[in-house]
């Protein structure tokens, strides 16, 4: 378990945000996530596959001032199609999914992946990954360096999407 605090911003020059990033950032690679989110009586989960692997992630999420503050429940699992089964045979339904292909950066402790979500555009998320027992200093600096990052990319603080990519997509919350 971790907590992850992360900031998403709509680009609407993706070019010259990737030529900021370039000139700060270290490249990790393209990504391809298709992510599928499961709805039932306790919640809310998601089941992420790329890169060979799927992972299923369970967030309480609080988002203040377009910065998202999330608990995660993570882990593996080695066959998605049978986890799929064996969630709806526990009463989750499908509700949605969404497909994210782009480019991951490391800037420092920031993990910053930009690309296209298909029928949204372009975005990028910022996000830093503090332990699960992190206090509310570690959390508040974690947002000021996030906040840092988007000025040092000149990226204003009115770029950021406050909105989870459920509800820019027009899916109604668990």
């Amino acid at each position: 378990m971790a907590k992850e605090i992360e900031l998403k911003i709509r680009l609407a020059d993706p070019q010259r945000f990737q030529e900021h990033l370039a000139a700060l950032a270290s490249p990790l690679g393209p990504y391809h996530k298709t992510d599928t989110y499961f709805k039932g009586g306790a919640g809310s989960f998601r089941l992420r596959e790329g890169s060979g692997r799927a992972t299923v992630c369970r967030k309480e999420k609080v988002i203040e001032a377009g910065i998202e503050v999330s608990r995660e429940t993570e882990f593996a699992v080695d066959t998605p199609q049978a986890f799929r089964e064996f969630a709806q045979a526990l009463g989750y339904q499908e509700w949605y999914k969404k497909e994210k292909r782009g480019q991951a950066w490391r800037w420092g402790d920031i993990l910053i992946e930009e690309g296209t979500v298909e029928a949204l555009g372009w975005f990028a998320e910022l996000e830093v990954l503090l332990d699960e027992g992190a206090d509310a200093a570690a959390v508040a600096g974690a947002r000021e360096r996030l906040q840092a990052a988007l000025k040092t990319l000149n990226v204003s603080l009115d770029c950021l999407e406050p909105r989870t990519y459920a509800e820019l997509l027009g899916h109604r919350g668990p």
